[in-house]
């Protein structure tokens, strides 16, 4: 993290970064396929904060991201998703990635993707009861969010790792270029 003498850049940036996760929830809600999609690139945008500013400014960002997302995205579960994984997990992993051996940090990492999504369909259930359902639909759900849950499990683990290719990006390319455009040493 750089030190900065004006304190207005790391408001200003937080700001934009707060903005554009919205707008990505948005779109989230607008385009199917991007879903999941969009939360995760927020969270990517909640990573380069924290290389930027620092872990404070990241979780203020993501908290206020969290907020206006829940309250101004129609689909709940695309802002939802940002809120209980995707938005707070570029500020985590670093911690997660000090695990050893390797099976421990994969194991960390897939409880915290899983409860995550446990905790959140949980509470979708709560607040918007399914109706019942005969036997044999019930267990084709069953078996439809068992395939659903290993899928996101690949995908997830696939996310943390393009995760730090991306920051490595954002750092030795756009970095440089941003401060180059904004005049920062």
């Amino acid at each position: 993290m750089r030190q900065n003498t004006n304190p207005s850049w790391p408001v200003a940036l937080c700001g934009m970064v707060v903005a554009l996760s919205v707008v990505l929830m948005l779109l989230g809600a607008i385009i199917p396929i991007a879903m999941f999609i969009a939360p995760a690139a927020g969270g990517l945008l909640i990573g380069a904060v924290a290389e930027e500013c620092g872990h404070r400014y990241a979780w203020i960002t993501y908290g206020a991201a969290s907020v206006l997302g829940v309250l101004f995205v129609p689909d709940k579960e695309t802002a939802l998703f940002f809120v209980a994984l995707l938005g707070y997990y570029p500020l985590v992993k670093p911690r997660l990635d000090r695990l050893r051996p390797a099976p421990l940090r994969v194991g960390a990492k897939l409880l915290l993707c899983n409860g995550a999504v446990a905790l959140l369909y949980g509470v979708l259930l709560v607040l918007f009861p399914a109706a019942q359902m005969p036997d044999e639909v019930q267990e084709a759900a069953f078996a439809m969010a068992a395939v659903t849950l290993l899928i996101g499990n690949v995908a997830f683990l696939l996310f943390d790792r393009a995760l730090v290719n991306l920051l490595k990006v954002y750092k030795l390319v756009w970095q440089p270029r941003l401060h180059k455009m904004l005049g920062k040493r």
